[in-house]
């Protein structure tokens, strides 16, 4: 023993000798230093893993949430199809929506409640405890009208339909939903911080560590240039490991705003086909009733006035029915836009309002040979459309200029009145059908702003992008 440290504190002696006492005890601490960074890097790696997997289940969650109140539209108009129709068709897609938005609340439910860190979430936990409430009443509310609607009592469930019950549930699920996927946003950002946090820490040890190591080598070794060759190996891998990762993150990002698209074309083609199941179903019964009647009135006028009289009266509801189905057709699927294309339906739509409400106008728009796709054009014909249904309803506007500009990505739109205004820092999220509007841009990745103030009328702005498309295409 005495012998092997004689030999181990002359080997020492010879390393003194040779790097120099400082050099040495230099590379000590560096060495120290290594170890003690490899530990803290790996319990703040473990760290960093834990919160991407929390990540990716708020991200689940919020999806499954989207998909929640998607589905409960669905099944809401698949509902209001039904009693409008009768088609037993239907009922299958009421069906599926259902179910579906029960797997998505079932979803979130499982999810929020197995996290590692579920305790942390009590708030969030509460909140979702009133969406499943309201959902579960919404849902009962549904299935109590179609009920009545199979059985025969149409006039029941329409009565039911008329009440502000299903409405009043489906603002407080929206309202339920929005605040919890706000929570769950804060949440989001929060542990997004905290991971680039450690993120920063671990590639600074990660960094700061071998930078230290490298320059006590250069004293100790002089190897400098094979370990900056290392690095700049290493650093290149990262290099294109980052770019990819960039790129994946793009095509993530089109896709999303593909489905988005997709999304609302599926709403625009339910929309289309209800409106063409109205107009030819319920306008041929109406049609069939007035001639009817008509004939009638031939028959007994002269015989039956006093039932005469009151039979007119009864044509000039079936009348005002007839002009109410074909508003709810246009409102529905604006038929011009596929009989003379977007821009003629456009331009009608806003002569159409103008000569309503006697406005005078300012119009920009691009030439008609400018194309836009399908869904976009819908989408850009909705934010008019609700525009000027908003300036008829509440501006008590006299003046109105629009403007469109499109280019070979984007198309803006920018409409203006000098009716009363609104007062931004009181607007509900649910003001006029703005929301809506917001949902339908921000959807396909585009841009939408307001500006008003009381007295000063209201500014819209709109920029569509053009570059989007379908999953499908």
């Amino acid at each position: 023993m005495r012998k092997f440290l004689e030999i181990l504190f002359t080997k020492l002696d010879k390393l003194f000798d040779v790097f120099g006492g400082r050099n040495i005890a230099l590379l000590g601490v560096s060495l120290i230093i290594t170890i003690f960074s490899l530990f803290f890097n790996d319990n703040w790696l473990q760290d960093a893993v834990e919160k991407s997997v929390e990540i990716s289940q708020l991200n689940h969650i919020l999806q499954e949430i989207v998909l929640l109140r998607g589905n409960i539209y669905k099944a809401e108009s698949a509902q209001r199809g039904y009693l409008l129709t009768h088609s037993k068709d239907y009922i299958l897609f009421y069906d599926v929506g259902i179910d579906d938005a029960k797997k998505n609340l079932q979803s979130v439910e499982t999810i929020l409640m197995n996290m590692t860190y579920a305790s942390d979430y009590k708030s969030e936990q509460a909140l979702l405890s009133k969406l499943s409430a309201d959902v579960g009443a919404k849902i009962s509310e549904m299935n109590v009208t179609l009920e009545f609607a199979t059985n025969g009592k149409v006039a029941d469930a329409t009565k039911v339909v008329k009440l502000d019950s299903g409405l009043n549930q489906m603002n407080s699920i929206n309202a339920n939903a929005e605040l919890l996927q706000t929570a769950l946003n804060v949440r989001l950002k929060d542990i997004h911080q905290a991971r680039n946090v450690t993120r920063n820490v671990i590639r600074t040890s990660v960094i700061a560590g071998p930078i230290l190591l490298i320059f006590l080598m250069v004293l100790v070794i002089k190897q400098l240039l094979q370990e900056l060759a290392d690095k700049a190996v290493l650093q290149q891998r990262l290099s294109d490991e980052n770019h990819r990762h960039e790129t994946h993150a793009v095509e993530q990002s089109k896709l999303l705003r593909s489905l988005a698209l997709d999304y609302q074309a599926d709403v625009e083609r339910e929309r289309h086909k209800l409106a063409r199941e109205l107009h030819d179903e319920m306008g041929s019964i109406l049609t069939a009733s007035k001639m009817d009647i008509s004939w009638v009135i031939k028959s007994i006028s002269k015989t039956h006035p006093d039932i005469v009289d009151k039979l007119k009266k009864t044509n000039s509801y079936l009348d005002q029915g007839i002009n109410f189905k074909r508003q709810m057709v246009q409102e529905l699927h604006p038929s011009m836009i596929s009989s003379f294309g977007f821009w003629p339906a456009l331009r009608s739509l806003i002569d159409d309002a103008v000569e309503r409400n006697k406005w005078a106008l300012t119009i920009t728009l691009p030439d008609e040979s400018t194309e836009i796709n399908e869904t976009i054009s819908l989408v850009a014909y909705r934010i008019v459309q609700e525009t000027l249904n908003n300036c008829n309803k509440y501006a008590k506007a006299t003046e109105l200029s629009i403007h469109m500009i499109s280019d070979e990505k984007h198309l803006k739109i920018e409409i203006q009145d000098n009716g009363v205004g609104l007062d931004l820092a009181h607007l509900d999220n649910k003001t006029h059908g703005l929301s809506g509007m917001r949902h339908r841009v921000l959807a396909i990745g585009g841009h939408f702003e307001i500006d008003s103030s009381l007295g000063k009328g209201l500014f819209t702005r709109a920029i569509l992008p053009l570059d989007v498309k379908a999953s499908g295409a």
